[in-house]
């Protein structure tokens, strides 16, 4: 038996079917939670800024991006027609914006400005300190 198995069983005093169909159901939940947790990247090309979120991919013209913002739920990339993508690879945590931190999320959000033309200046190059 497995041991989530045994522990619902002896919770709910439910039959061993209802023991296999728990078990399945948790294990397709744990299966998809890690194909999610795989599924989403951003890729920044000559032209374009490709988001992949869970397997589908968008894409967005760099000349045609107005403005990138990172959040809790990742980066928002707005259009100049108006048109909003959303990049859940990477994420802002509410403490780093409480505490005025600096993340991973803000060094990419420099990097797709800077690509787009939104910034001047200098590129960022390895690790950004702060």
């Amino acid at each position: 038996m497995i041991g989530g198995s045994t522990t619902w069983s002896w919770f709910t005093g439910s039959s061993e079917a209802d023991m296999l169909l728990c078990s399945a159901f948790f294990l397709v939940g744990a299966v998809l939670g890690l194909l999610y947790s795989f599924a989403t990247s951003l890729a920044i090309t000559e032209d374009r800024l490709v988001v992949r979120n869970l397997g589908l991919l968008d894409w967005i013209p760099l000349q045609e991006i107005k403005s990138v913002e990172a959040g809790y739920g990742g980066l928002t990339i707005t259009a100049h027609d108006g048109r909003v993508l959303r990049a859940r690879a990477v994420e802002k945590p509410n403490y780093a914006r409480w505490l005025g931190r600096r993340t991973r999320a803000d060094r990419v959000v420099e990097e797709i400005r800077f690509a787009a033309g939104l910034t001047t200046g200098r590129r960022l190059h390895g690790r950004a300190k702060g």
